[in-house]
């Protein structure tokens, strides 16, 4: 029986202490789309199918497939078919990337000390969001920006939950230049360069960092912190 957008009730066969019973238990769902960028299937999706429009519009950013918001005419959600139609105002063929601003010469940004930036850490990551909460199943992804988080969502993929971010921000026409991303996933090389594509200069994460994290972080002046928890954590990049 489905519950929600983010989960559904399945039976079990529980073990504990050596014995067997039936049961129920709560499971994040998980639902596969196919994105059609003007008529033509581009991409696929597997996610938590909930903010879908800023799932896709940030994955179109962050993929390269648009670099503004006005690019995108609509974007229809076919639920039972498990289609994502995207009406595209220039064409723009399977894998061939629209261009990016210069993120290269990032300007100077106001950042809180890090003992400030562990403080929101620890109110982001130590209140986790239902599916989480529910089902154990779920990453979290929070934008930080004049002092509050301006939005946060989860999905089953760290990714995906990194795009809504964006995408939502996108919807909202924010400038990121000052913002900060607190994500409860690893920061992996493919992950930092949507940061970089979305004109974000600080990241921080509950999660590990990769060799190629932070060899990116370094060539393109990324503020990257991991291992943030309890009030403390790394910092990859020099302050």
């Amino acid at each position: 029986m489905k519950l929600s957008m983010k989960k559904e009730i399945i039976p079990v066969l529980k073990i504990k202490n050596g014995k067997c019973f039936h049961a129920e238990d709560e499971v994040a769902l998980e639902k596969h789309f196919s994105v059609k960028l003007n008529g033509e299937k581009t991409f696929s999706l597997s996610c938590t199918p909930e903010f879908l429009e800023e799932l896709v519009l940030g994955r179109l950013y962050t993929g390269g497939f648009i670099h503004e918001k006005k690019q995108v005419k609509g974007i229809r959600i076919l639920w039972e078919q498990g289609e994502i139609q995207v009406g595209l105002n220039s064409k723009i063929t399977s894998f061939t990337r629209a261009g990016y601003k210069n993120t290269d010469n990032r300007k100077k940004v106001s950042v809180p000390e890090p003992q400030r930036l562990f403080q929101i850490a620890e109110e982001i990551f130590e209140n986790p969001g239902e599916l989480f909460r529910d089902t154990g199943c779920a990453h979290s992804c929070a934008l930080y920006l004049d002092g509050q988080v301006v939005c946060r969502f989860e999905d089953i993929g760290r990714h995906n939950a990194l795009d809504k971010v964006i995408g939502s921000a996108l919807k909202k026409n924010l400038s990121l230049s000052e913002a900060v991303v607190f994500t409860s996933g690893r920061i992996s090389g493919d992950y930092l360069e949507k940061i970089i594509r979305a004109g974000v200069s600080v990241v921080v994460s509950r999660a590990a960092v990769t060799s190629e994290a932070v060899k990116t972080a370094g060539a393109k002046g990324i503020l990257m912190y991991g291992f943030v928890r309890g009030g403390s954590g790394n910092c990859y990049t020099p302050l």
